[in-house]
């Protein structure tokens, strides 16, 4: 199980194994261009399992598969995950930044793109303006925490694995994994590297970024729901607004 994490990992990000750490990563440095997006958003589905993972980290993670389905937090009312579990559950604000590796392949801006408590989504349409290139992506999540809290993140994938040039990329419908070591060691050096020729970047981002932070009996949570609007069936595993 845990090589098998380890090896979709690879495949999704695997330029964040050739890079080393630096005292002061860049990303800090960086000018952006900051816009907020709204946070009263709806329900993602993610696997049973999962939920219960990130109610309670220590739970032992079993092998990635579609099991049943449980809506993450939302802030529109019904009958949430939430309201299921006698955890007491608190919706955070989450940021991604996203930075230019080349030139113009985000239109000439590093984004600071921010949201409210619990998250939202992004599509990948309305900042990614080149076919090709490359862009960086940090999220930031609790930084009030401090490094003694562990800061959990899981990915659940909306992307159809799929053969691009001799690559494989895609980690495949539904497959969930635990990428917080991946995500902590990207803010130490330039964040994960994103290539964009043959939509790799949407095969890498496309699904659901779950954040979460245990403090005493409490779980402070976020998302971040990546898609892109203008890509068809073969790339994405379900459209937008799709269950």
């Amino acid at each position: 199980m845990k090589h098998f994490v380890q090896t979709l990992v690879a495949l999704i990000f695997p330029a964040l194994f050739l890079v080393g750490c630096k005292s002061e990563p860049a990303w800090k440095s960086r000018v952006y261009v900051e816009r907020s997006l709204s946070s009263n958003i709806g329900e993602v589905m993610i696997p049973a399992e999962l939920w219960e993972r990130v109610i309670d980290p220590e739970r032992p993670l079993i092998a990635p598969m579609n099991l049943s389905q449980v809506p993450t937090p939302n802030r529109g009312g019904g009958d949430s995950a939430i309201a299921r579990t006698s955890v007491e559950t608190d919706l955070k604000p989450v940021s991604v930044y996203l930075l230019e590796e080349s030139e113009g392949v985000l239109g000439g801006r590093n984004q600071k793109v921010v949201f409210g408590p619990g998250g939202g989504d992004i599509d990948l349409r309305d900042f990614v303006r080149e076919k090709k290139g490359s862009f960086r992506v940090v999220f930031s999540f609790a930084d009030d925490a401090g490094p003694e809290v562990p800061r959990r993140v899981w990915y659940v994938s909306n992307a159809q694995r799929r053969k691009v040039g001799p690559d494989l990329v895609g980690a495949g419908c539904d497959t969930y994994m635990d990428i917080s070591s991946v995500v902590a060691s990207s803010l130490k050096t330039d964040g994960l590297l994103m290539a964009v020729g043959g939509d790799r970047h949407v095969s890498a981002l496309a699904g659901t970024f779950i954040f979460s932070v245990k403090r005493g009996s409490r779980i402070e949570v976020a998302r971040l729901t990546f898609t892109d609007s203008s890509k068809k069936k073969d790339v994405l595993c379900r459209g937008r607004g799709e269950s």
